[in-house]
């Protein structure tokens, strides 16, 4: 039995279905693979005429030396500064991370809008269901300097904001373990969440800070703290990002491990086809996302259905289609992978191969086609 096949009706339309088909399929990689940027540039830079890194977008500073994790005595804990000035945030970065492939667990200091939050994860990057998190609402303002110090002892952990405690809590642990291996500031290890701002200066202490130290310490950074302050014992970590120049962070601390600008943004640990569950985000950027990915590829399912109509009939035509879309979809993933500001995930391979089917329904189904025959498009043979 001869396989009916839907052709265009003249080879005038044959051309410019094969033309169309090409174009569409284009600018599908284009968008699956902008910008093309497999060495993207790392944009931090020093401030001039004062002390500080600036961070732009996809921008990153790693340490040169990995860090052995604060091993002090349960009962002395320890602390982390931080003295910025952050930009206004449109979704949520990272400002402060450690990547440590050997440990179970992680912390991560995030800024989601004009939010803090402080994140202790368990394994794995992506799953969200066993994380412990800390927020201060509505406390990063755009070019207002702000120091944010973090002190972990006896099992409470307190935030303080220049000087003054905010909040203070025993349902989130700050274990001083998960302070090693190598200290990210401005991105995550495992996908592109860098954040924007000034960094002023940095430090990580073998003890929880108290009180009075917070405040006396908010005054030094005031002041422009520096190496020389006479303090009787140096923090484990102190980063004063005063070189203006260079690409080396020098540590005035006890630890010695400096941190280095590095030529090119990347990612310590990029993701490979992530699980789609653990890609899921209960938000509205993330519903948007899926609905770009899925009407994205309707307009290639259209042609690929058209072709496949032409060449090989209608018989199983929605299949071939589909594997062509998750095709051109995994393709997109795996490059996306070597590109340091996407993420490559296989929830995008369900929406694609979604829209592909979608498409070609959108062809085939019969309205479709008898609008095309009326106006003498197609003809079956």
């Amino acid at each position: 039995m001869r396989m009916q096949r839907v052709e265009p009706a003249n080879q005038g339309l044959k051309a410019f279905l094969v033309v169309l088909s090409l174009i569409v399929l284009s600018i599908t990689l284009s968008a699956g693979l902008w910008p093309f940027s497999f060495h993207q540039g790392n944009n931090v830079n020093w401030i001039v005429d004062r002390a500080g890194l600036h961070f732009g977008d996809h921008g990153m500073i790693v340490s040169r030396g990995k860090f052995e994790g604060l091993r002090t005595v349960a009962t002395k804990g320890c602390s982390l500064e931080l003295w910025v000035e952050p930009a206004l945030s449109s979704g949520s970065s990272t400002i402060l991370s450690f990547y440590n492939p050997q440990s179970p667990s992680r912390v991560q200091l995030q800024q989601s809008l004009d939010d803090l939050a402080f994140i202790h994860a368990r394994r794995p990057p992506y799953n969200r269901s066993n994380q412990q998190s800390v927020f201060l609402d509505h406390v990063l303002k755009k070019g207002q300097k702000i120091l944010i110090t973090l002190a972990y002892a006896i099992g409470v952990l307190d935030v303080y904001l220049d000087g003054s405690l905010r909040k203070s809590t025993r349902s989130v642990e700050m274990p001083c373990v998960d302070f090693a291996g190598t200290l990210i500031v401005g991105n995550t290890p495992y996908r592109d969440a860098s954040w924007t701002g000034i960094v002023y200066g940095l430090a990580f202490y073998d003890h929880g800070l108290r009180a009075g130290e917070v405040v006396e310490n908010f005054r030094k950074w005031k002041n422009n703290r520096d190496d020389s302050s006479g303090d009787d014992a140096k923090p484990y970590s102190l980063y004063l990002f005063n070189e203006r120049n260079g690409t080396i962070v020098h540590d005035f601390g006890t630890a010695g491990i400096d941190l280095e600008i590095p030529k090119y943004y990347f990612l310590l640990h990029p993701g490979f086809l992530v699980p789609f569950w653990r890609e899921f985000r209960p938000s509205l950027h993330y519903v948007k996302d899926v609905a770009i990915n899925i009407f994205g590829l309707v307009p290639l399912g259209f042609c690929f259905a058209a072709l496949f109509a032409w060449v090989m009939g209608r018989k199983r035509n929605l299949m071939y289609t589909m594997a062509a879309s998750f095709c051109v979809s995994l393709t997109i993933e795996v490059l996306q992978a070597f590109i340091p500001i996407r993420l490559s995930g296989t929830t995008d391979l369900i929406t694609n191969t979604s829209g592909g089917a979608l498409g070609a329904w959108l062809y085939l189904n019969k309205y479709t086609q008898t609008w095309l025959e009326r106006w003498a498009l197609i003809r079956t043979t």
